[in-house]
């Protein structure tokens, strides 16, 4: 059975959604800002009556995210009850996103893997990377916005620039850049943490310089920034090759993840 979490519930929640790792950096963030207070977020729980929790389930705006320690679970129940909430983005450990998608219409899956730093020995240190500054916010969103995978999820280049100034101002996301010639070429950042994790996206290097290892350099210096806060780097990945480089970097696989996605995002518009 699912029902809606309160605020007695909110220790529990946070043990279990703690047990999976970082897998669940997204959920533990928005429940350590938001709890069950706001309009924007709800929290499910999926128990077999018990008071045991089999899966939490978290609405933000229009994404919904499913963790479930295990594979058990009613996914017609779950299926049918997340048809009825409408989100248009769904994600999860795969093999629950897989059995959810039987009941779900009109989306399709984007299939990734969830990798954790768990051999820092491998980072590479460069003097060259640096913070980015606020003026430079422009540029890190026109290089996310020439990315169609990225650009999906967004109406235009000034929408991504003022969410990257909004946190920025904020303080609750990292950037860090390598520059040549005063152009931003490679740039890193951190999409979301939480008290114990951090996880990394936005990993872009500009047409011309790819494949010289640029990438590499950012993200271990971004590592290195999360590791000094005593916090753990995570990511996800769908490129085979990307995947390689984070492996150089001490990155291992740890879920196989997905995302249930609204027929919306296939097409991307470039303003």
């Amino acid at each position: 059975m699912i029902k809606r979490a309160e605020n007695e519930n909110f220790e529990a929640i946070v043990n279990y959604l703690d047990k999976g790792g970082s897998i669940n950096t997204t959920l533990l963030s928005y429940i350590e800002k938001y709890g069950f207070e706001k309009d924007f977020q709800d929290f499910w729980l999926y128990n077999d009556g018990s008071d045991s929790i089999l899966a939490v389930l978290m609405r933000h705006f229009n994404s919904l995210y499913v963790y479930c320690e295990d594979s058990f679970f009613d996914a017609e129940e779950l299926g049918s009850f997340i048809s009825f909430i409408g989100p248009e983005i769904i994600s999860g450990k795969r093999d629950i996103i897989n059995s959810i998608s039987l009941f779900t219409d009109d989306m399709f899956l984007e299939p990734s893997t969830h990798m954790v730093l768990e051999n820092t020995d491998k980072l590479k240190t460069c003097t060259m990377v640096e913070k980015a500054r606020l003026d430079d916010c422009r540029e890190l969103a026109g290089l996310i916005f020439s990315i169609p995978d990225f650009a999906k999820f967004y109406h235009s280049s000034k929408e991504i620039e003022s969410g990257i100034r909004r946190r920025m101002e904020m303080g609750i996301c990292r950037y860090f850049v390598l520059r040549k010639n005063g152009k931003i070429v490679t740039q890193a950042y951190t999409t979301i943490e939480s008290k114990k994790y951090a996880t990394l996206g936005g990993i872009v290097t500009r047409n011309g310089y790819r494949r010289q290892g640029l990438a590499s350099l950012v993200v271990s210096c971004i590592c290195e920034d999360i590791l000094k806060d005593n916090k753990i780097p995570n990511l996800f990945y769908s490129n085979a090759d990307a995947g390689r480089v984070y492996e150089n970097l001490g990155f291992v696989p740890v879920y196989d993840y997905a995302m249930l996605l609204n027929y919306k995002y296939k097409a991307t518009q470039i303003l």
